[in-house]
């Protein structure tokens, strides 16, 4: 009866095809993925100094608008707008004719003054030898003398009258009161200048040039009290920083400071002065004061893009032992560009995790790559803080 086996036969091969299945549905074993790659700086302390930017306009060192001292018609120009001048150097002619006519007329007043003065002082001295022989009433002679004494006076007065009208002549032209140079004239020739009142141009002195700024009063407090309590500190030095970012190369002083602080903002004004050899600075630019206010000792700095804030606190990503991280709570300080000063909760030779944060977490290991030099140190001569 062969055809009884065959249906057992069928039934035994059954599980030997089910386990051959499962064998080969069976996925390979997982392969753990290399530790995530993350760009760490040591921390190594170094002198910094600490510096502050302030808001700041430039101005001329000094500024004198050419007004006329005398009214009439502009005649002639004699500059070019923008050119550099001198001191006393001829800038435009107002039309002199009034002027000369004045004059003239002021002499002429003044000689026939004189020649009543000459002719009373003649009958002054004819009349003196009369008067012991009583040859002439006495009234006779005293008026003779207050004659000539009002006359007198009526010559100092002419004189000085001719002088006025000598100034007014010179008045007609108008010179440059500084050397500078000058802007743009506002009258045109044969325009009319009324005296102290047209402005005709402007000049300003371009070197020195002046850069006005004002500070807050506990800025000024502390500055004051610095210098106050430490006696060798230096003057602090004065860094001028232009709008695209750049310093200017050549340090300013400060030369002035107001004598009290502005009630409505709370701030005391100051005035620093700059070297402008080349002209480079222009009254009215936008700028910046870099001031240093302190010298940090042994300061450890951190890049700004490796600091985290959470909840009011900060934090840095640090590297430990067997190359695990661990986020640390920190302190900072003051800031210095795109660096941070931090004072509490880490230490010189410590790392910190600065590019691959959002790879790292707390209690994982890493493979650490450190820094470039160039990316590692911060440029602290270039450097900006703010006091937080």
């Amino acid at each position: 009866m062969p055809g009884l086996f065959k249906p057992r036969t069928h039934w035994l091969t059954l599980p030997l095809v089910a386990l051959a299945l499962t064998a080969c549905d069976k996925a390979p074993e997982k392969v753990a993925p290399p530790p995530p790659e993350v760009v760490v700086q040591s921390i190594v302390p170094r002198d910094t100094p600490l510096s502050m930017d302030i808001v700041s306009e430039l101005k001329a060192f000094r500024e004198v608008e050419l007004r006329p001292r005398v009214s009439g018609l502009v005649t002639k120009q004699y500059f070019q707008p923008g050119q550099k001048v001198k001191e006393g150097e001829l800038m435009f002619s107002i039309d002199p004719r009034p002027y000369d006519e004045a004059i003239i007329d002021a002499q002429a007043k003044l000689a026939e003054s004189e020649a009543v003065l000459a002719r009373a002082r003649q009958d002054v001295e004819r009349y003196k030898p009369l008067l012991p022989d009583n040859a002439i009433p006495r009234q006779t002679y005293d008026q003779a003398e207050a004659f000539a004494k009002q006359n007198e006076a009526i010559v100092q007065a002419r004189r000085a009258g001719l002088e006025k009208t000598r100034l007014d002549r010179s008045y007609a032209e108008v010179r440059s009161p500084l050397s500078g140079q000058v802007g743009l004239q506002k009258v045109e020739v044969g325009g009319l200048a009324t005296s102290g009142q047209t402005v005709l141009a402007t000049v300003s002195t371009v070197d020195p040039i002046a850069s006005y700024f004002s500070i807050p009063e506990t800025t000024y407090l502390q500055a004051a009290r610095g210098k106050v309590n430490d006696k060798n500190h230096p003057d602090a030095p004065i860094q001028l920083v232009l709008a695209d970012g750049s310093i200017y190369k050549l340090p300013g002083r400060i030369d002035f400071a107001e004598r009290a602080l502005d009630s409505a903002t709370g701030t005391l004004t100051l005035r620093a002065i700059f070297p402008n050899p080349n002209g480079l600075l222009r009254p009215g630019m936008n700028t910046r004061m870099r001031i240093v206010y302190e010298v940090a000792q042994n300061a450890l700095l951190v890049p700004q893009r490796a600091v985290t804030e959470m909840l009011g606190k900060t934090f840095l990503t640090m590297v430990v032992d067997g190359e695990k991280i661990e986020q640390r709570a920190v302190k900072t300080g003051a800031r210095l560009g795109d660096q941070w000063v931090i004072t509490e909760g880490i230490k010189a030779g410590e790392r910190i995790v600065i590019d691959g944060l959002q790879k790292a977490r707390p209690g994982m290991v890493v493979k650490t790559v450190a820094a470039p030099a160039a990316q590692a140190a911060p440029a602290v001569a270039a450097a900006s803080a703010a006091k937080s």
